[in-house]
């Protein structure tokens, strides 16, 4: 029998040792909370990996992780255990969820901003739907951020839950696959909207639906899944990551597998 926790650690490892990363993104669902019994120690087992690659690591989270013994607030405070972690700028907390920024420099000088954004879980309100929708006051820490926001800049998203533009953005896919529907809030709580007018955030990366891993561009912006890394989950995509590209007048992306 495969030890899919083995698997996946040498996976990763793998792919940080023979890959030149800037940063290693993780967009959620790191647990699977609820069949977890010692998370902490899981959690810790999956840094003591990126802990051996000096590459910063960021991460937000998805609505599987806090299902167990561990809500947001504890899973945070276990990122101590990262010996990298990345260096978080205008980080805020709206409903024990975390937004912050990353900024890339070039030539010294700031050259792209990533926005990160913690989507959430299940919604409490209203509850007639699943997922969890981006709260009016994350859109808000976007507006007030200093940052210039120009069509000329080329700066990303990065979040969980996919927003229900994905939908859309599902009818005219780049690359990859849509195996499944696009598992998105009910309700649009605006935040694509808000980017279109910012114009400068030229593409989003999600993950929560791990049998899609589709590019698309919906309006000029990029909707895009990321890849499934794991293994004890749902889905028959070949297991890997996306590898994002930031160019000075743009990004490339693609699927490097395992």
């Amino acid at each position: 029998m495969i030890n899919s926790r083995n698997l996946i650690y040498t996976n990763i490892l793998d792919l940080t040792q023979t890959n030149d990363f800037d940063l290693i993104m993780i967009t959620g669902d790191l647990l699977w909370g609820k069949l977890a019994s010692k998370p902490a120690e899981t959690l810790g087992a999956l840094y003591d990996v990126l802990n051996r690659y000096p590459v910063p690591v960021a991460i937000t989270y998805g609505n599987h992780d806090a299902e167990g013994d561990l809500n947001r607030a504890g899973l945070r405070q276990l990122e101590a255990g990262l010996v990298h972690p990345a260096d978080k700028h205008h980080a805020t907390i709206v409903a024990d969820r975390e937004s912050y920024t990353l900024e890339v420099q070039r030539d010294g000088e700031l050259a792209h901003v990533l926005y990160v954004w913690d989507s959430g879980a299940y919604s409490h309100w209203p509850a007639d739907e699943p997922y969890a929708a981006i709260e009016p006051e994350q859109i808000e820490w976007f507006t007030r951020l200093p940052y210039a926001r120009t069509q000329a800049q080329t700066d990303l998203g990065f979040l969980h839950i996919p927003l229900p533009e994905y939908t859309q953005a599902g009818q005219a896919i780049l690359t990859g696959e849509q195996g499944e529907a696009v598992c998105s809030p009910v309700t649009n709580s605006g935040l694509f909207y808000t980017l279109l007018r910012s114009q400068n955030v030229k593409a989003l990366f999600a993950g929560h639906d791990h049998d899609n891993n589709f590019t698309a561009n919906y309006r000029g912006i990029g909707l895009n899944y990321g890849n499934p890394t794991g293994y004890n989950s749902y889905g028959t995509l070949p297991r890997g990551a996306r590898v994002i590209s930031l160019l000075p007048d743009g990004y490339e992306t693609a699927i490097l597998n395992f």
